[in-house]
């Protein structure tokens, strides 16, 4: 076993790995809160060109995640990826990229830039994520180590999705929200910030070498021996090779639920951030600097983090689903009675019971987003009993591919349903009775509905401290050179129960 697959994490090691997703978190914080309210405001877009442009970018730019978890699983085959490692080349890579960027923030110019500079910004997203997910699992196998580190990383994203929109609040309220430059500048900042982290998480991570990776002097060998010109049969066939090889992670019946529960709640989530502002401005009548203070409160579900990581370990990923879910639509409730009594209760009190609505739903919404990613690391484990081979970026490509699909097609959606109930964003008379029922939907019904499906499913989780520790067990039992027909009864069953598949046709 390598050393550094063994080595202790320590505090230090999470928060540096964990400052990265500063930049992971509140990238789609700052282009899902302000994004469509800057175009619609200052570049002349209407609601459904905007969303439009957007979900376009997403389905647009998701193929590359395929190809960066592609690239990365191979990319000790190449010179810079034995210099600079497989995954935190990728993410350094990001530092100076995202800063052209900023282009999204200027006003005149002609859509295609707007678009051309969105899925630039996805994509980079999209590499990062892709390679940055997989760090944990080269990192340590140590359970409680991989914990650590994921609910490291989750509180500092989230602090990061608080931290911006209470920028965001200051500069609007000082600078005015009248003003284009109001946005460009906390805009700027903020992605100065993701380049920073960006490049520091880049150089006090660590991964696998080549040679544990299994891209020895052999392997390098025979990539030279087969480096030729392809013929477009042996094109197909590779392609062939890539679709299969993704389509076999859903064979795995614990990632056929994980990946269908994360693709609901963040999905929905991005509904949420994007017309949340909407919703304050139209259906209660605020400013979008309240807006902003109301979505920085999410710092106090910070607090919480590392409740969540001690209840994952002490009461199972199932049970912390329900209460999840559970919380998160009672959250949901509270906001819509919220709406209802706008002019009804006295100013003082109706923005106590908004302040107390939002921190109930910000708890819980944060929970089911940390949740997926304190169990993403653990899936690799589950798929190496049948595969014989860790895939963490396979899984992370597909998991960024298929979330950035399932958001570019909702947005798409969500600006045409909001377009056909009359919404018009730069309406000075506010907006039709139809068009503020159609914002409550986007924001609030289309989330209590995936809510309670995702609770449904979430009773079929499996996967616990207990089951991977099993699996574990049982990998490090064949690797050196234990027979398949020893298995005990019960590590079969658990094996059976997490892959789905039968014991006899794993390790193969």
């Amino acid at each position: 076993m390598n050393e550094r697959a063994t080595r202790k994490i320590n505090l230090a090691n999470a928060v540096g790995y964990g400052i990265a997703d500063c930049y992971g978190g509140g990238g789609p914080t700052l282009t899902g809160t302000y994004l469509a309210v800057f175009w619609t405001h200052f570049c002349g877009f209407d609601i459904s060109t905007a969303q439009g442009i957007i979900g376009g970018a997403a389905v647009a730019s998701a193929v590359c995640a395929i190809l960066f978890g592609l690239l990365s699983e191979r990319f000790y085959l190449f010179r810079l990826g034995r210099r600079f490692g497989r995954r935190r080349f990728f993410i350094m890579l990001c530092s100076p990229l995202v800063l052209v960027t900023l282009l999204m923030w200027v006003p005149g110019l002609p859509k295609p830039v707007y678009f051309a500079m969105y899925v630039l910004y996805i994509v980079l997203l999209q590499m990062f994520g892709v390679c940055y997910a997989a760090l944990p699992g080269e990192m340590t196998r140590d359970f409680a180590g991989r914990s650590m580190l994921s609910t490291v990383r989750l509180l500092l994203s989230g602090i990061s999705t608080a931290v911006i929109p209470m920028f965001a609040s200051w500069v609007l309220t000082r600078f005015g929200e009248s003003h284009a430059y109001s946005y460009q500048l906390f805009a700027t900042v903020v992605t100065l910030c993701f380049s920073v982290v960006a490049f520091i998480s880049s150089r006090v991570t660590w991964e696998l070498t080549p040679e544990e990776a299994g891209y020895g002097e052999e392997e390098l060998a025979c990539r030279r021996a087969a480096a030729h010109r392809r013929t477009p049969r042996e094109l197909m066939q590779a392609f062939g090779r890539v679709i299969r090889e993704y389509a076999s992670t859903f064979r795995i019946a614990t990632f056929r639920v994980h990946i269908t529960l994360y693709l609901i709640c963040l999905t929905l989530q991005d509904m949420f951030t994007q017309t949340f502002v909407f919703f304050v401005l139209y259906d209660w009548n605020r400013t979008a600097a309240y807006a902003s203070l109301l979505l920085s409160l999410a710092v106090v579900a910070e607090v919480f983090k590392p409740l969540w990581g001690w209840l994952f370990i002490h009461i199972g990923p199932k049970n912390l689903y329900a209460l999840c879910y559970c919380g998160a639509l009672i959250g949901l409730g509270l906001l819509f009675l919220t709406w209802r009594l706008v002019g009804v209760l006295p100013d003082g009190w109706w923005v106590a019971l908004s302040v107390a609505s939002y921190l109930v739903w910000c708890v819980f919404r944060s929970l089911s987003g940390t949740l997926p990613w304190l169990i993403f690391p653990f899936i690799p484990d589950v798929d190496m009993i049948v595969t014989k081979r860790n895939r963490a970026s396979i899984f992370s490509g597909l998991t960024t591919f298929l979330r950035f699909i399932c958001t570019g097609v909702a947005s798409i959606a969500c600006g045409s349903f909001l377009a056909m109930t009359g919404f018009e964003p730069n309406h000075s008379g506010g907006q039709s009775t139809s068009a503020q029922m159609g914002i409550a939907f986007v924001c609030l019904g289309w989330l209590a509905i995936g809510f309670l499906v995702a609770l449904i499913i979430s009773r079929r989780f499996a996967l616990d401290q207990r089951g991977d520790l099993i699996v574990l067990g049982e990998i490090d039992r064949l690797k050196n050179g234990g027979a398949k027909a020893d298995v005990d009864p019960q590590t079969r069953e658990v094996v059976e129960r997490l892959t789905g598949v039968s014991y006899d046709e794993c390790w193969r």
